[in-house]
């Protein structure tokens, strides 16, 4: 083969080269997706749509029941609508996480079975439904929980979740100056509010021991004013059951206007 021949065989595999290369390069383009993609987040509780504005997370197991509603993506712009709805989720999730932890369902026994009666009509359960509240800067959602662990009676509690219009979950703490005593000064309208409540609801002023679980109720540490909602101009601090007086007493919801906070809200 001379050298004229030599070079027009490279030419043909040069040429041969391309033409495979332009056919790889195609079939890439072609299975390549067109956008980036974009980040997806799970669901935390992964509910079932009951409602335009409402999930349903349910768990029948053998020996619990597990039945929460909760909201579909707050009234708040764009993607603080989401943030809040997941750190909701993550709330309600790490609830129901105790709840389990604490029945320990995996390791009871026969005799405990049997002791406490477990079966298809007798189970623990653990409920939550809610309501929403809005103010023009804040939406609140209030969580009713309902525990029954087979006990003497069920036990009730709250989780509450506030947020201003970008998503991020207030705490109470975070609607006053920095450095403003509000603890003393919303345990002293609590303990006002729930004294007042009582004597209404029994016909007579509360004294004594009684007294005594309204004061420790209603301390002034975040712990006992933990539950909160705001309505409107209105701040409302929730107390469940036995925390401010007997289990047949109920639960407490004190109103506390805005105006009568000015001087220490931010």
């Amino acid at each position: 083969m001379n050298a004229k021949q030599i070079v027009a065989w490279v030419g043909v595999l040069l040429v041969l080269l391309i033409v495979a290369l332009g056919f790889s390069l195609l079939a890439h383009t072609a299975h390549a997706p067109t956008t980036a993609p974009t980040a997806q987040t799970s669901p935390i509780l992964g509910g079932v749509a009951t409602s335009s504005d409402a999930y349903e997370y349910t768990e029948n197991a053998q020996y619990y029941t597990i039945d929460v509603t909760y909201p579909i993506e707050p009234p708040l712009p764009g993607d603080a609508s989401a943030k809040a709805e997941r750190v909701m989720e993550q709330g309600l999730a790490d609830d129901i996480a105790q709840f389990k932890q604490d029945g320990d369902f995996a390791n009871l026994t026969p005799e405990d079975i049997q002791t406490q009666g477990l079966g298809p009509d007798r189970k623990y359960v653990y409920a939550a439904t809610y309501e929403p509240y809005q103010s023009t800067s804040t939406v609140s959602y209030v969580f009713t929980i309902y525990e029954d662990t087979l006990g003497a009676h069920p036990n009730g509690f709250y989780q509450t979740f506030t947020f201003d219009n970008q998503g991020n979950q207030l705490q109470l703490a975070d609607l006053f100056k920095p450095g403003a005593a509000y603890l003393p000064k919303l345990s002293a309208l609590a303990y006002q509010g729930v004294v007042a409540e009582l004597t209404a609801r029994e016909g007579s002023v509360p004294a004594g021991d009684e007294l005594d679980t309204v004061r420790i109720g209603t301390e002034p540490s975040p712990e006992a004013l933990q539950f909160y909602y705001i309505d409107g101009d209105t701040l409302h601090l929730l107390f469940p059951p036995y925390q401010v007086a007997a289990y047949a007493a109920g639960t407490f919801d004190v109103p506390i206007p805005m105006s009568s906070l000015s001087d220490i809200l931010k």
